[in-house]
């Protein structure tokens, strides 16, 4: 029997650099918010404290930017464009809500008139194409969550293969503590004479350090198998079901006001109400429009909170997987889970690991040596040895020169204690007993030990071919480099470049369907009506505030 092969030196595995995508860089590079004494507006994350509230408060006040305003520009403006359109300045009441008039109080002038004036099917036809963009714009919402569904998928199958390994590896190492208890049993079953009662102790004190330290392995794998794979169950049963009610209802709203205003365009318009169905269902929409921008103000800013952290996690200066050790290190205070995690993200430093199975290869080889050297004491009854031979000597180099081994079912044996014929002479020796052991349990522990430390498909093999950072170091970085710096923040790009083109593109089409409506109205009336309606609207200036 061979001893088996030293412990396997690592593989080198130098770890691919993180390129940065477009994405990560646009949240990175996006200015922050800064306010003396409350927050900096620093932009680097902060890898040694994610906790950190200074950085924290600065994303927030950047992310709610598109929120403030929406609050303090556009509303207002809005207001007060309709006011302007109106003519409510004219009436003291709406001044206390500080309505600025910038047309005549007679009705008169461009922004008082109705767009495309006397066109009423051109302003149907300018209204269709606008609410048809913004359909088309909450599409591509739509497809953000299909995108981020495949992405769920492969995080799910990755999280699988990465319990799946660690399960291998458990079972690896629960296997090593079997096979080291039949060898421990073997060994005490040996029955070797007394003189070889050390030997037979060493082997049974190694075979129960490999157990020791297969255990110790083993409870340093603890439950992470179990936890990923609940992990990987939870987002392929529960999340591909949230993102679909997620994005549906993200892209609903936005259909919803698009189709609102649809339902206005082409609805028929009469020439008193309840029939002016058209300029009805456009004010509706525009009504919905303003509660609108508030809800996509507030989508974008938990976008941009989500963008720029990742943005920042994914371009620290180490890269997204040293950056992710560092957090670990900070935030987890099992220092063996920190220790594994940092080793299988950086590719640097010492497994923590190794030590453990350095230990059971050192034991493996300390058996192997003994069995190997003592084999031929271990597994013949008897030896006729030189007559200078000192029986009290049982060193194996010193017998081998100096003995001939005989089993027990060699006819030719000596018998024990008596003299025999040594090296062809006639009897110039001593027959002395040897090891006498048991050959079944001989031969179980040098089985158990081939397939422990040798077989292809032993524990220690599979354990060293599966640990090494070359093997798990590719998972991690598919999962962190690829889905969430890649992907993910990609997806988040697109949704916060979709909802800023929805809001304004929202925000132009309320102000243009004002005076579509018009047109839709004016076109309803003769120039008796007209005429009336005007001089109406000219004494009474605050009654029509809402009519357009």
């Amino acid at each position: 029997m061979s001893s088996p092969s030293p412990t396997p030196s690592p593989t080198p595995w130098a770890t691919t650099p993180y390129e940065p995508t477009s994405a990560v860089d646009h949240f990175h590079g996006l200015l922050r918010m800064r306010m003396v004494g409350v927050f900096t507006g620093a932009k680097a994350f902060p890898v040694d404290d994610p906790a950190d509230t200074d950085y924290y408060a600065s994303v927030a006040a950047t992310a709610f930017i598109p929120l403030g305003v929406v609050l303090i520009f556009m509303i207002p403006f809005y207001w007060t464009f309709l006011c302007c359109r109106n003519g409510c300045c004219h009436d003291t009441f709406y001044r206390r809500f500080g309505c600025m008039c910038c047309s005549s109080a007679k009705g008169e002038g461009c922004l008082r008139n109705g767009h495309p004036k006397g066109h009423p099917l051109l302003a149907r036809g300018v209204l269709l194409v606008s609410f048809c963009l913004v359909i088309g714009l909450n599409v591509g919402i739509d497809n953000v969550r299909l995108e981020v569904s495949e992405l769920l998928l492969k995080v799910s199958e990755l999280l699988d293969g990465v319990s799946d390994m660690m399960s291998d590896l458990n079972d690896y190492a629960l296997d090593m503590n079997v096979t080291a208890g039949k060898i421990s049993s073997y060994a005490s079953a040996l029955d070797c004479a007394d003189d070889y009662s050390d030997q037979t102790e060493s082997i049974s004190d190694a075979s129960g350090t490999i157990a020791e330290y297969a255990v110790l392995i083993s409870d340093s794998i603890g439950t992470l198998p179990r936890e990923l794979g609940k992990m990987s169950d939870n987002i392929a049963e529960n999340g591909d079901t949230y993102v679909n009610y997620a994005g549906l209802a993200l892209a609903a709203l936005g259909v919803l006001y698009a189709v609102l205003g649809l339902l206005g365009t082409l609805c028929f318009e009469g020439k008193q109400n309840p029939v002016r169905c058209a300029t009805g269902w456009l004010a509706t929409t525009n009504a919905f429009g303003v509660l609108m921008l508030i809800i996509i103000a507030l989508l974008l800013a938990g976008e941009l909170t989500a963008g720029i952290v990742l943005g920042d996690f994914c371009a620290a200066d180490a890269g997204p997987l040293n950056a992710l050790a560092s957090v670990m290190e900070s935030q987890v205070d099992d220092d063996e889970a920190v220790g594994m995690m940092s080793f299988y993200a950086t590719c640097q430093g010492t497994n923590p690991l190794g030590a453990y199975l350095d230990t059971q290869q050192e034991a493996v080889t300390n058996m192997t040596d003994i069995l190997d050297s003592y084999k031929d004491l271990f597994i013949h009854t008897n030896m006729c040895c030189d007559s200078a031979y000192d029986t009290d000597n049982i060193d194996p180099d010193t017998v081998a020169d100096s003995c001939t081994f005989y089993s027990a079912s060699n006819p030719n044996a000596c018998t024990t204690n008596s003299v025999c014929d040594y090296s062809g002479g006639t009897n110039n020796g001593g027959c002395v007993a040897a090891g006498g052991c048991l050959n079944a349990s001989y031969t179980g522990i040098v089985n158990e030990i081939n397939y422990l430390a040798l077989d292809d498909d032993g524990p220690l093999v599979g354990f060293f071919g599966e640990f090494e950072c070359a093997e798990i170091n590719p998972k991690l970085a598919k999962l962190i480099n690829e889905i969430m710096c890649d992907s993910l923040v990609e997806s988040l790009w697109w949704m916060v470049a979709v909802h800023i083109s929805v809001l304004i593109l929202m925000y132009i089409v309320m102000c243009l369907s004002s005076f579509a409506r018009q047109a839709i109205y004016e076109s309803t009336l003769d120039k008796d009506q007209q005429a009336e309606d005007v001089k109406e609207n000219y004494a009474n200036p605050g009654e029509s505030c809402y009519k357009f």
